[in-house]
């Protein structure tokens, strides 16, 4: 069929549609897309450093917390894209893991190699990476809403920071390294996934708004961390 036919069909066939749209029991297929329904920001603080890092010993927290409206849907996977690691961490996969472990109450969502995407992509998976951020971020959590709404996010590491990984939480802060901590920064994104904002000036609650060099207080979630999963859970 030529173009010029099909064009003089198409009021025909947008009137066909309507009236199965509107007969009872027949659904007519719609586009698939995606909207972006938040953008979850960690901030560097910009804290003096007391060593060589500027954290601080972890504390008592208010019990604050806030949620951004939507949940975590059954079991996932979140693919890391392996290639976007920087070189001086080597494997992540455990600690990350690990991160998402902290959050107990929600489902599962576990950490798989094979990642490809380089920079948050509404494509129906969870995807883990390194890349470009802001200058003053240390990673950011993007999540869409598709249009059988379900729920899609991906979080991104900035390349441009230093990175570490430490061996244990210890008191919360490694005074002696500048960098930022994979678990610490992980947790703190992945209460974004599973639904959680940021609580306002609740400094030691793991989704505090801004992240520390050398910190480590993050890899376990405080009382307000915790009360906010179970009000989503």
């Amino acid at each position: 069929m030529g173009v010029l036919p099909l064009i003089r069909k198409l009021p025909a066939i947008f009137l066909a549609l309507a009236l199965l749209a509107a007969i009872p029991g027949v659904a007519v297929a719609r586009a698939d897309r995606a909207t972006l329904i938040d953008v979850d920001v960690l901030y560097v603080s910009k804290a003096k450093p007391t060593s060589g890092a500027n954290c601080s010993n972890d504390g008592a927290s208010n019990g604050l917390y806030q949620l951004t409206g939507w949940a975590v849907q059954g079991p996932k996977t979140a693919r890391l894209n392996t290639a976007t690691v920087p070189a001086s961490l080597g494997s992540v996969t455990t600690v990350l893991q690990g991160a998402f472990n902290a959050w107990n109450g929600g489902p599962q969502i576990t950490v798989a190699t094979g990642g490809t995407v380089t920079k948050p992509t509404a494509n129906h998976n969870y995807d883990l990476m390194w890349g470009r951020t802001g200058g003053n971020t240390i990673a950011v959590t993007y999540t869409w809403e598709w249009s059988n709404g379900e729920i899609e996010s991906d979080v991104l590491f900035n390349s441009r920071l230093p990175w570490f990984k430490a061996s244990t939480e210890g008191d919360g802060c490694v005074e002696t390294v500048a960098a930022y901590d994979v678990r610490n920064i992980a947790t703190h994104e992945f209460g974004h996934v599973y639904g959680l904002g940021h609580p306002g000036d609740d400094r030691f609650e793991t989704m505090y708004a801004f992240g520390f060099t050398g910190e480590t207080l993050k890899w376990s979630p405080e009382n307000g961390d915790l009360a906010g999963m179970q009000d989503i859970y």
